[in-house]
């Protein structure tokens, strides 16, 4: 059975990077992300960047194997509608979800690399002895 959604009020501060926010029915909601963030404590480039194959891009995520347990479910509504008075998101980003109403399948993947190149301990000069 299909319901409406109501919603009053909605107050959304930032919704980023492949985030999804929906209000009513869906059948299939797939949100991804695919990041790489480097970090630099100078500002010194090398030529073209970022091309490079991460293996956390390209690695298959592992997926349920087995069935799930067989259940009998039967679901009666009283109330076509879902009602909400208000919501309030202060952020949501890297493919997180906010629905509101019914959905078949939802699928949310966010793979992020992060680099982060600091610079080495600055080389102490020797020290002397008074003698010397």
């Amino acid at each position: 059975m299909k319901r409406t959604s109501v919603v009053q009020a909605l107050h959304a501060e930032t919704l980023i990077i492949s985030s999804v926010l929906q209000i009513g029915d869906s059948e299939r909601i797939s949100a991804r992300t695919r990041a790489l963030a480097v970090q630099r404590q100078y500002e010194l480039f090398f030529g073209p960047e970022g091309e490079q194959i991460f293996p956390i891009f390209t690695k298959p995520i592992p997926r349920w194997t087995s069935p799930p347990p067989v259940a009998a479910r039967q679901t009666l509504h009283e109330s076509p509608v879902i009602s909400v008075q208000s919501v309030r998101v202060l952020a949501i980003s890297s493919s997180a979800i906010v629905h509101i109403g019914s959905t078949s399948t939802a699928e949310a993947e966010a793979r992020i690399k992060h680099i982060r190149q600091l610079a080495g301990p600055a080389p102490s000069a020797p020290t002397r002895g008074r003698d010397s």
